[in-house]
C-alpha cells in the first residue's frame, strides 16, 4: 500500500515525520526506510535522518504484515473506541495473551476479532498497555495503533492512570494502605512477596477503603483479635494502586492479614475454598487521552459472580439472629423452648445453667463453698444446698449479692452459647431474668420474646406444679410486672389457649424474621450498587 506526502515547512527529520503522519512508530518507520520503502522526490531515500525541506514529496510503501494470533468470535463490552484506543471490560478466568505456559483462548484473540487492526501490530500482545489476573475481572485500556500504545504506556510508566479496584477480603478491615516493596518469591517463582528494595523488590503502594461494613458493631470489634471469628466475617474494599505490580492488590491485603476470598494463592485454603476464584474487579479507570487531551473516566460493576458472592457472605452474616425467651412464672416459657428445640434450633436454659453451675466443682459451687465455706455446701461430695440459698435469699441485700456473684455466669455462658450457634438460622435462650438482671453492656442485641398469660391461667398453671400462694408471691416479687416485660420486649406471644397456638405463633415469628433478614440483604446489595454506581 503506497501513501504519498508533501512535506510542508520545517518538516524536520523524514523518520519523525513519517511517524507522525502514520502513527506508526518512529523506530517501525525507521526500518521501512532502511528496508527501501521511501522515495523523496521520485529518489530511493535509506537515510532515517534526512532533513526535509518544504514541497518535498514522500513516498511510503506499506507491507501489510500481519501476526500469526487468531481471532476468535466473542461478545465484548466496549466502553469506548475511536481509531487510537478502546475501553473493553474483560470476563473473570480469562488470560489477557499468549504466553508460553498458557496457549489456552485469551483476551488477544477476543481483541482481534473486534478491532482486526491489531493483528498489523507486532508480538502477541498487540494492543494490551496493561494486564489484570486471568481470574480478575474489570475495566481495561487498550492501545488500537502503535503510536498510541506508546503514549499510553508512558502514561502507565508516568503513574498517570488511575485504577481502582473493589476487593472481597475475609474479616473486618480497616481503612489502609501499603508501601512495602514487592518482587519474586525467593522460592515460588509463580508467587509474588513482599521483597525488601535491596534484594530485588519494587516500590509499590496500595490503599483501601472499607465501603461494607460502613460501621461495625460491638460483636464484630470483639472478634477482630479471634481469627476463627474473624473467618466468619467479610469486608468490600475500594482500593486504589498507585503502582502496578504483579498481584500487587492480593500481596498487600494479604500481608495485611486480609486475604482475598477465593485466592488459591495467597489466602489460606478454606478461605480460598470459599468462591471459584478471587473477588477482584477493576472497577474505576481514570486517564488522559494522548492525542485529544480529555479527561476520561469510565466505571464498570462487578459480574454477576462478585454479587453473588457478596450476597452469600451477607445471608450467611445475617442468618443467625440470637433470641431471648422472657416472661413471668407460669407464663410457659419452657414450653417455648421445648417447641423451638423441636425445630432443631440451638437453645440454652438459664435454669438448667444454673442446676449444672451448681454440681461438685463447678464454678458456682466453688465460689459459694469459697465466699459461705459449708453454708450452702456443707458436703463437698454433694451439689449446692438449693433450699438453703433460696431461704437465705429472703433477704432482700444477700439476694442481691448472690446474684452479683452468679448473674455473670450465666450471661458469659450464655454469650457462649450463642456464639457457637452463630451460623443457626436462630439461637434461642430462655432468660426469665433478663429484663431484671441483664448486664448494662453486652457484645450483642438479640431480640426479646415476652411469653404472657393472665394472671389466673399463669397461676392455675402453677399451683398444678405444687407452688403454694407463698411461693407465688416469693417468686413474683423478683420480677417486674408482666405488662412491663411486655413493654421493653421486642415481641409478645400470648399463651392463653394451649401449646398449640403457642407453638403456631412462634414459627410465624420466625418466619416474619427471615423474610426481613432476606430483606435486609437486598436492600444493602442495593445501597452498595447505589453507592458505587
Amino acid at each position: 500500500m503506497k501513501q504519498e506526502f508533501i512535506a510542508p515547512k520545517r518538516a524536520g527529520r523524514l523518520d519523525s515525520f513519517l511517524s507522525e503522519q502514520t502513527e506508526i512508530s518512529r523506530s517501525k518507520i525507521k526500518k521501512y526506510i532502511e528496508n527501501n520503502a521511501v522515495y523523496v522526490n521520485s529518489v530511493l531515500c535509506a537515510n532515517p535522518a534526512k532533513k526535509l525541506a518544504e514541497g518535498d514529496k514522500i513516498e511510503l510503501t506499506l507491507e501489510q504484515e500481519e501476526n500469526a494470533l487468531t481471532a476468535t468470535e466473542n461478545t465484548l463490552t466496549i466502553y469506548y473506541q475511536d481509531k487510537f484506543l478502546a475501553v473493553i471490560e474483560k470476563k473473570p478466568g480469562l488470560t489477557v495473551h499468549p504466553c508460553p505456559s498458557c496457549q489456552e483462548e485469551t483476551l488477544v484473540n477476543h481483541l482481534i476479532y473486534h478491532f482486526p487492526s491489531l493483528r498489523t501490530m507486532e508480538g502477541e500482545r498487540p494492543g494490551i498497555v496493561h494486564r489484570l489476573d486471568k481470574d480478575t475481572s474489570g475495566l481495561m485500556l487498550v492501545a488500537l495503533t502503535e503510536e498510541s500504545r506508546l503514549k499510553l504506556s508512558e502514561s502507565f510508566s508516568e503513574k498517570e492512570v488511575k485504577k481502582n479496584y473493589l476487593a472481597l477480603v475475609q474479616g473486618i478491615c480497616p481503612n489502609g494502605e501499603s508501601k512495602e516493596p514487592i518482587g519474586r518469591h525467593p522460592t515460588l517463582k509463580t508467587k509474588m512477596d513482599l521483597v525488601p528494595l535491596n534484594k530485588g523488590g519494587r516500590e509499590a503502594y496500595s490503599e483501601w477503603e472499607r465501603i461494607y461494613p460502613k460501621e461495625i458493631t460491638a460483636q464484630e470489634a470483639s472478634q477482630k483479635a479471634n481469627k476463627q471469628k474473624q473467618d466468619d466475617n467479610f469486608s468490600l474494599l475500594k482500593v486504589l494502586i498507585h503502582t502496578g505490580r504483579t498481584h500487587q492488590i492480593r500481596v498487600h491485603l494479604s500481608a495485611f492479614g486480609y486475604p482475598l476470598l477465593g485466592d488459591e494463592v495467597y489466602a489460606p485454603a478454606h478461605i480460598a475454598a470459599k468462591v471459584p476464584r478471587q473477588m477482584l474487579h477493576a472497577y474505576k479507570l481514570c486517564f488522559t487521552h494522548p492525542f485529544t487531551g480529555e479527561e476520561l473516566e469510565f466505571t464498570s460493576l462487578p459480574p454477576a459472580d462478585f454479587w453473588a458472592c457478596l450476597e452469600t457472605q451477607l445471608n450467611q452474616k445475617q442468618r443467625a439472629i440470637p433470641l431471648i425467651i422472657t416472661g413471668n412464672s407460669g407464663s410457659g416459657k419452657s414450653a417455648l423452648l421445648e417447641i423451638a428445640a423441636r425445630q432443631n434450633l440451638p437453645t440454652f436454659s438459664a435454669d438448667a445453667c444454673i442446676k449444672e453451675l451448681y454440681q461438685v466443682n463447678n464454678d458456682a459451687w466453688y465460689l459459694l463453698k469459697q465466699q459461705y465455706g459449708t453454708k450452702f455446701v456443707p458436703d463437698e461430695t454433694k451439689p449446692v444446698d438449693k433450699i438453703a440459698l433460696a431461704s437465705a435469699m429472703q433477704n432482700p441485700n444477700f439476694k442481691q449479692e448472690i446474684e452479683n456473684l452468679l448473674h455473670p455466669l450465666v450471661y458469659s455462658r450464655m454469650l457462649q452459647f450463642f456464639a457457637d450457634n452463630e451460623h443457626a438460622p436462630f439461637a434461642v435462650a430462655e432468660i426469665p431474668l433478663w429484663f431484671e438482671s441483664k448486664p448494662g453492656k453486652l457484645p450483642l442485641k438479640p431480640l426479646t420474646i415476652c411469653v404472657s398469660a393472665t394472671k389466673e391461667i399463669r397461676y392455675q398453671r402453677l399451683k398444678i406444679r405444687n407452688w403454694t400462694d407463698e411461693v407465688i408471691a416469693y417468686m413474683e416479687s423478683w420480677q417486674i410486672p408482666q405488662e412491663e416485660k411486655i413493654r421493653l420486649a421486642d415481641f409478645e406471644i400470648p399463651n392463653n389457649q394451649g401449646l398449640a397456638e403457642l407453638e403456631e405463633q412462634f414459627l410465624n415469628l420466625l418466619q416474619n424474621l427471615q423474610e426481613k433478614n432476606t430483606a435486609s440483604t437486598a436492600t444493602i446489595l442495593a445501597e452498595i450498587k447505589k453507592q458505587l454506581a
